[in-house]
């Protein structure tokens, strides 16, 4: 169990919350695997807290069991998140909804249903085409699997969609599997986090997955990291020290390697979908790459050091277009999918 507070897990017990499984890994994956058990665990949560900003109950991963059959490690890629917000309880069969602790809107009952952006920026769906059918249409044409880090979660602020609030983590440990020989998986998608957050124990999808190599594979002296786009540079141990060499190869991209024995994966970070995230996108040092790439591919001058990026990007209506994170986020994630990520370098 990562980051285990007991203080919220005991305000479960003091209000009496019914169903509550004891504190640790073995338990709550037993208490899951019972959706009586979970139903009744949230029902009781949703009536006897009422109180605004309050813990919540221990949640099960809605789809992570529902959408097995979109895990499938045969397929090449594997989109990775970390839970879905609370609003996902408004599409289960409770009792005692609506609730305070609760976000009020009713996501798509899928990963990453709160975040219509990605689906756009992967495959070009919106509007009416956002359904689960197009979801898993795309991502099977697509040969992308789909799963989250965290199958159980506490959260600090029940409302809260934020990772940072996550508490009491048990972790998908299936996902370790995409290391096994027999796993066609060779590229990751993280939607956001990089090469050098991986270290980090801050609560993300990144850490989250490296938390799954220490936990359920007894530690990362079984693998190494490379930066170099290719997958055929050097590797280095995982390391604060393994993770500074590979950021030097890596030079401010956003491939890097994951190599185990003979088998290697590919980890792209990709843009996040999220639209607050555009601001601090255009001042990455990625989008100016990416900006260059265009500028060269259209016979134009690259955006010179210390440039105005929007002044820049203004002066050529005809290569860049308004919102321009928009179309950077659509053309990187278009790139990744058709393998010419490697064309910014």
């Amino acid at each position: 169990m990562r980051k285990q507070d007991r203080n919220i897990y005991n305000f479960l017990i003091v209000n009496g919350i019914l169903n509550t499984p004891q504190l640790n890994d073995q338990s709550i994956r037993t208490w899951g695997l019972n959706l009586a058990n979970v139903y009744q665990h949230y029902d009781s949560y949703l009536l006897n807290i009422q109180a605004p900003n309050s813990p919540g109950p221990i949640e099960k991963h809605p789809y992570i069991d529902l959408y097995q059959a979109d895990c499938d490690f045969q397929r090449e890629t594997l989109l990775l998140g970390t839970f879905p917000p609370s609003s996902y309880f408004n599409n289960l069969p409770l009792v005692n909804l609506p609730n305070p602790n609760l976000q009020n809107n009713n996501p798509t009952n899928y990963f990453y249903g709160n975040m219509n952006d990605l689906w756009y920026y992967l495959f070009g769906l919106n509007g009416v085409g956002l359904t689960i059918p197009n979801f898993q249409a795309s991502l099977n044409a697509n040969r992308i699997s789909i799963s989250d880090v965290f199958s159980y979660v506490q959260r600090k602020k029940m409302i809260s969609a934020f990772d940072n609030e996550y508490r009491n983590i048990v972790l998908n440990c299936k996902l370790k599997e995409v290391f096994n020989s027999e796993s066609k998986v060779n590229t990751i998608l993280f939607t956001s986090g990089n090469l050098n957050s991986f270290l980090s124990n801050t609560t993300s999808t990144l850490t989250g997955f490296r938390w799954i190599l220490e936990d359920c594979f007894n530690g990362l002296t079984k693998f190494q990291i490379s930066g170099d786009i290719s997958g055929n540079g050097q590797y280095f141990p995982i390391n604060t020290l393994g993770i500074q060499s590979a950021l030097i190869q890596q030079n401010n991209g956003i491939v890097w390697w994951l190599k185990s024995g003979a088998k290697k994966i590919r980890i792209i970070n990709l843009p996040s979908p999220a639209p607050m995230a555009a601001q601090q996108m255009i001042n990455s040092l990625f989008f100016r790459k990416w900006i260059n790439y265009k500028a060269a591919i259209n016979f134009t001058a690259p955006i010179a050091v210390g440039a105005n990026i929007n002044l820049y990007l203004t002066r050529f209506p005809n290569i860049f277009n308004a919102p321009y994170t928009k179309q950077y986020r659509r053309e990187i994630y278009q790139m990744v999918l058709n393998n010419t990520i490697h064309l910014i370098n």
